[in-house]
């Protein structure tokens, strides 16, 4: 499945982010049980902590159970965030997943079908220049800048912790017969702790790269460099083309997103009315408009 380019509309010459939502079930699963999101122009321009949302869930518990909480996880974060009351993006993030964890743990404990069912959560937020991350699990968010690609997430996974205590080496790591064990995920227990980190500074044709481990479990950092210079739609359906390729034994999922200026869309690039009215309006007003203000 794949989702349009999204815009997230302000003034010419302020700094937007593109993006787009690729899912696949992979070659071997049954079922989808990634759940990927993002918010639009329309949903942004009344949201107190403004600006572009993205979010990846990779679910894990059962048949039933995965797909059921990263549904929920990315669901309840988009609702809750848009929702927020504050206008401070680390806190509206810290919520949003903390209320995310509390919805998947309380239908697990009602549903003995969804017993044990967790999901990791990676979400992305940008907003006048500046990005932040929450994220628990093992999912990944990338930054891509000139020629280097960074790991703005840590794994919360059994492997991630060997390597950091010099156990074993990253090469170690790629093949390791517990690399998918995790330490850390969402919905498991009443309470989880979540990474959360920002501001950080966003530059003009920053990429980012939100992905499942379906994804950066069989394609290499150098890989993922490369891909990353594509146009969005073709770099997001090459990153699922090469999982495919190397036999795709779980679901995959990759928001690719990159930072423009305003100025650089379109009428003719924008997904829905909805979308095509705002850049509209914003032409004509800008300072009106909350979006990613």
């Amino acid at each position: 499945m794949t989702e349009p380019a999204a815009e997230s509309a302000v003034a010419p010459g302020h700094l937007v982010v593109r993006a787009v939502l690729r899912t696949d079930v992979g070659l071997v699963r049954s079922e989808n049980q990634d759940f990927g999101a993002y918010t639009t122009p329309a949903e942004e321009r009344d949201s107190h902590p403004g600006g572009r949302l993205m979010i990846v869930a990779d679910g894990m518990g059962g048949h039933r159970g995965g797909a059921t909480a990263s549904r929920l996880a990315a669901e309840t974060v988009k609702a809750q965030y848009l929702g927020s009351e504050t206008k401070d993006i680390a806190a509206a993030l810290r919520d949003a997943l903390t209320r995310a964890n509390a919805r998947i743990f309380s239908e697990a404990q009602a549903n003995p079908d969804l017993r044990g069912m967790g999901t990791t959560t990676s979400a992305l937020a940008v907003r006048s220049g500046e990005g932040w991350f929450a994220h628990v699990g093992d999912s990944r968010i990338y930054r891509v800048r000139n020629d280097e690609i960074k790991q703005l997430t840590e794994d919360h996974s059994l492997v991630a912790s060997m390597v950091r205590e010099g156990l074993i080496t990253p090469k170690e790591a790629e093949t390791h017969p517990r690399r998918n064990v995790l330490q850390r995920s969402m919905g498991v227990a009443e309470d989880v702790e979540i990474d959360v980190q920002g501001p950080f500074e966003l530059l003009e044709n920053d990429t980012f790269i939100l992905c499942s481990d379906g994804l950066h479990g069989l394609v290499k950092d150098e890989e993922m460099l490369h891909v990353s210079k594509f146009p969005l739609q073709q770099a997001a359906n090459e990153f699922v083309k090469l999982t495919l390729e190397r036999g795709a034994p779980d679901n995959v999922t990759v928001i690719v997103a990159r930072v423009v200026r305003a100025d650089q869309i379109g009428e003719d690039t924008l997904t829905d009315e909805a979308e095509r009215a705002l850049y509209d309006d914003t032409m004509k007003e800008p300072s009106t408009l909350r979006a990613s203000q």
